[in-house]
């Protein structure tokens, strides 16, 4: 996915993950159990790294974007925003009768935030007297009963935390840590170029079609949706491709997207207005359409704005 040539920098905010969901995982067949039904290779994840998978349908689409981590003998899984049941009661109901392994939901037990912007890194070095900075781009490390993981960064930097909530002393002193809102949040992904569930991943998208190359291992072998995914990319074929955009004007998403002859093109799933780079946002456009045509964004109120590709 083309990136913009200058991603903005932003002062360090610390973002609430409570809708979040998070489960452990105990046993011998935790990581298989991922491994049959999701993307990535998850028998080759190793203790002390974490890698993202999507949890796929059984025509591959995109149930849901998860980190998992390994931290052995524990596997942490972490959902999107408000799919910590789904995901659990999927992999609950997949469980079967001779394997080995046990699903505890967090939610209750332990609170979840992410701290984005410059500085995370060497604030979070100053609070907790580890070097977090040594820590690899897929890594995590413990204070006391805190886990510390790397995650994508958004404004220049990204972490995440999850702490249990009778820890007599939480990490984030949010009295003088400004708190990052969902709609700046999402202005944050859109500068940086991730797609979010609910609006780029979702069961309308074939994971390759929403970029997520890094979240899927081609040669991993069978598991759910794998067949529809394996043919898509032998095949060279994508019915659309999530693409960033540069608007003339904020609209309102979702809003469809066309040519300027009026033809259906796709579909912009967000934009918003960023004071560095104007209004940005994420569209699904069909292959079908040239490069070379002109599009048109029309709003709910059917004002048509020009994008550029």
């Amino acid at each position: 996915m083309e990136r913009f040539v200058h991603t903005p920098i932003h002062p360090m905010q610390w973002f609430d993950e409570q809708q979040y969901g998070r489960m452990q995982m105990l046993g011998a067949d935790a990581l298989p159990l991922l491994h049959r039904l999701t993307t990535n290779h998850m028998l080759q994840l190793a203790p002390g790294h974490s890698s993202q998978t999507v949890l796929t349908t059984p025509i591959g689409r995109s149930m849901d974007l998860l980190t998992v981590v390994n931290e052995h003998p524990a596997v942490w899984v972490f959902t999107s925003s408000g799919q910590g049941p789904m995901v659990y009661t999927h992999l609950k109901k997949n469980i079967f009768f001779n394997d080995k392994v046990t699903l505890a939901p967090a939610a209750q037990s332990h609170r979840q935030y992410t701290l984005y912007g410059e500085g995370a890194t060497a604030w979070l070095s100053a609070q907790t007297g580890i070097d977090v900075a040594t820590v690899s781009v897929d890594g995590f490390v413990r204070w006391h009963n805190t886990l510390l993981m790397r995650t994508t960064p958004l404004g220049g930097d990204g972490w995440r935390i999850l702490e249990p909530v009778d820890a007599t002393e939480g990490i984030l002193p949010r009295s003088t840590v400004p708190q990052l809102d969902a709609a700046t949040l999402s202005l944050w992904q859109l500068e940086a170029g991730v797609p979010a569930f609910g609006s780029e991943i979702g069961t309308d998208y074939v994971p390759l079609e929403t970029g997520l190359e890094a979240a899927i291992h081609t040669a991993k072998g069978c598991y759910v949706g794998q067949e529809i995914i394996a043919r898509m990319e032998s095949r060279g074929r994508r019915a659309k491709t999530l693409e960033r955009i540069t608007l003339g004007g904020v609209v309102a998403t979702p809003a469809p997207l066309l040519t300027a002859s009026g033809r259906e093109a796709g579909l912009v799933t967000r934009a918003a207005l960023s004071d560095a780079l104007g209004v940005i946002g994420f569209a699904y456009i069909s292959t079908k359409i040239e490069d070379t045509e002109d599009l048109v964004c029309a709003d709910v109120a059917v004002n048509r704005l020009p994008v550029q590709r």
